[in-house]
């Protein structure tokens, strides 16, 4: 008997939660309501209400919006009494459903590197200390790069070079070389090409190798500016120290080959040498400056225009030809023979994709 009356007392004391149960229940999910036949007036209500709840889950995809349109309107015709007269505060507080993508779009414009803003600024003027120092140990050591490749295809392409570097004593064949050098003679002997073609370019590299090093020049391009042409000039005396290393320094041709210390009889020219002048300590950083500015004007009214045609890693390649001198050098730092500090190649593609050219 007294089982009896506590199962009593518990009903009674859990009947008013049951019954409020559902109508709590239908604030917070759609999906836990159960339907009852609704007056037909209120169905507008009813259907409004479910859209309204469903656009909360619709957070993070479309679909979601979709699929609780497609619920709302299978239920739009029942709904209880106790989500009626609640529904008046969901018009209230909740806003129309919004789409929203299902995932970002991608990145599709790289960000530019903050290389290129501390190069800008420093020569501005606006940026000094650390950030705008000379690159010292990355420039020589692209530089010695660069002076291995020359010194091998001495090595490899001349017989007498290889003989003359690996016969006898190497350092006293050194000195002798510099001391045979003949300052007071502009010709070497030496072919036209060599002299004012491959010389230019040897200085070209050189001065290239400085900019991209020096962070007050490497992001200029060809401008009337103080920056641009105090950059220049300070390439063209990098260049001038590296030409006069090649002609006398310790890993040079007086060294690797002993240029200057035999005198011997030139069938080309048809007289005596020993293959020294003073047109390799000139020619190689004064046209040198030259070859590098042509390259500058090439760069800025060819090939920044033909580069934005194609990202084909093959068509880039080629017409990197027409700066062969800026490609070399930034194969020395490791980057494809293209890449540039002032601009992002693929940016300026992407750039002429948006805007229809």
């Amino acid at each position: 008997m007294h089982r009896r009356s506590c199962v009593t007392w518990a009903l009674m004391c859990a009947w008013p939660l049951l019954a409020l149960a559902p109508a709590a229940f239908g604030q917070s999910s759609a999906d836990n309501r159960s339907p009852v036949s609704a007056p037909e007036e209120d169905s507008n209500t009813a259907h409004h209400l479910f859209l309204s709840t469903s656009s909360r889950f619709a957070i993070s995809s479309i679909d979601g919006v979709a699929d609780s349109n497609s619920s709302s309107s299978s239920s739009s015709g029942s709904d209880s009494d106790s989500n009626t007269n609640s529904s008046p505060d969901f018009a209230t507080t909740t806003s129309a459903p919004t789409p929203v993508r299902p995932f970002p779009l991608p990145e599709t414009i790289p960000a530019i590197p903050d290389h290129f803003q501390i190069s800008q600024q420093c020569a501005a003027g606006t940026l000094s200390g650390k950030d705008c120092k000379f690159h010292w140990w990355p420039a020589l050591g692209e530089q010695v790069e660069d002076l291995t490749v020359e010194t091998s295809w001495n090595l490899a392409q001349n017989h007498w070079v290889r003989y003359n570097t690996f016969h006898g004593n190497f350092w006293h064949n050194y000195w002798l070389s510099v001391e045979g050098f003949r300052f007071s003679r502009w010709c070497d002997n030496n072919p036209i090409y060599d002299d004012y073609l491959g010389h230019p370019m040897m200085g070209a590299i050189s001065m290239d190798i400085f900019i991209q090093n020096d962070p007050r020049g490497m992001s200029l391009e060809l401008e009337n500016s103080r920056a641009y042409w105090h950059s220049r000039l300070r390439a063209l005396l990098w260049a001038t120290v590296y030409s006069a290393q090649w002609k006398l320094g310790p890993v040079s041709e007086a060294s690797f080959g002993a240029q200057g210390r035999d005198t011997y009889w030139d069938k080309s020219s048809n007289r005596w040498t020993n293959g020294t002048g003073t047109v390799g300590l000139v020619v190689t950083p004064a046209l040198g400056w030259v070859w590098s500015m042509g390259e500058d004007v090439v760069d800025q009214r060819v090939i920044r225009r033909i580069e934005a045609r194609s990202s084909n890693p093959l068509y880039l390649t080629a017409i990197e030809f027409l700066n062969p001198c800026r490609g070399f050098s930034n194969l020395m730092r490791f980057k494809a023979p293209w890449y540039r500090d002032s601009r992002d190649v693929s940016r300026s593609r992407i750039d002429t994709i948006n805007s229809g050219d």
